[in-house]
């Protein structure tokens, strides 16, 4: 059977961003499976690879078999999430990061399903009493364009021997600056932390030194390539929606650790997970591969996590 499926963000590739990407990736899969999809968003450059993108809200009164709405908090998803008694489909509001805004709260009572991926949205779920609308959407990331290649490194200068990563933008919840003060009390002379974005409009990049690179580029495969050949990715967010940075790490076998959120903490058997900055102190100073331990990552993620697991519980309350 084949479904018409209609998502719902605020922007679309080319644009980048993990929500960007996220939403392409499900819309993708689903034309790959042989379903039809459309992408609802602000910002767009037209239909991409099969998927229908559009900003005109008036396909909301067309008969979609599901909606799917990527968050909320953004002008668009909450534009459906209002209306969503009103709009003739449909909808599975995905919580991304539980939210308590008012528009959040209603969508709550107002949308048919309600996706949740870590232990927070199942919480969320059952402290608003809806826990009876929760269903499991794994998020997941698309192998292919997951990979990183060789070269990274040569490319960029990095001559230490070791190379920490922490990647996802320059702004302030990411804190990449409370991480190079924590990096730098480390001493180590033997790493190189190298920071990424595609973004630097809230001013939140560190400055450079010699065994710290900030780097600004919004080519996700250079992204791939920086975590192919990373010791170690740490993600030192203070809030998530998942952290799709740690499936990615995981598929390219390196090693992560991260604040104790989001989906470090479901995931924590096959990662590193910390409280505060200490723990994270030693482990950083401590740190050694395990191959192991990464075999075990590599593992879980290709049997839980890629796009594929995501389509597949989507559709399941279409069953």
């Amino acid at each position: 059977m084949t479904f018409n499926l209609l998502f719902v963000v605020h922007r679309y590739p080319p644009f980048p961003g993990g929500s960007e990407y996220y939403v392409r990736d499900m819309a993708e899969a689903a034309v790959a499976a042989g379903h039809a999809a459309s992408v609802l968003c602000g910002q767009h450059e037209g239909d991409r690879n099969g998927v229908h993108v559009t900003s005109d809200g008036s396909i909301l009164s067309k008969k979609f078999d599901l909606i799917i709405v990527h968050g909320a908090d953004v002008a668009i998803q909450d534009f459906v999430l209002k209306n969503a008694a009103k709009i003739p489909s449909p909808i599975l509001y995905m919580l991304i990061l539980p939210s308590q805004t008012p528009v959040a709260l209603e969508a709550l009572q107002n949308a048919r399903w309600l996706g949740c991926s870590t232990p927070a949205d199942w919480a969320h779920a059952e402290k608003h009493n809806v826990a009876h609308k929760a269903v499991e959407v794994r998020h997941g990331i698309c192998r292919d364009l997951t990979t990183g290649r060789e070269g990274f490194r040569a490319a960029y200068t990095i001559t230490t021997p070791k190379m920490f990563l922490s990647c996802g933008g320059y702004w302030p919840h990411k804190r990449m600056r409370e991480l190079v003060d924590v990096f730098n009390q480390t001493g180590l002379t033997d790493t190189t932390l190298v920071l990424t974005g595609y973004d630097n409009r809230a001013n939140a990049m560190p400055a450079a030194s010699q065994f710290v690179k900030p780097l600004l580029f919004d080519d996700k495969q250079i992204v791939m390539d920086a975590m192919r050949e990373a010791d170690l990715l740490i993600l030192h967010s203070e809030k998530e929606g998942f952290g799709l940075v740690l499936l990615e790490a995981m598929l390219n076998e390196t090693p992560w650790a991260a604040r104790r959120i989001a989906g470090a903490e479901l995931m924590q058997q096959v990662g590193f997970t910390y409280s505060n900055d200490a723990e994270l102190l030693h482990f950083m100073r401590d740190f050694k591969r395990n191959p192991v331990q990464i075999k075990k990552a590599y593992d879980y993620v290709t049997s839980n996590h890629l796009i594929e697991h995501t389509l597949s519980d989507i559709l399941k309350v279409l069953a």
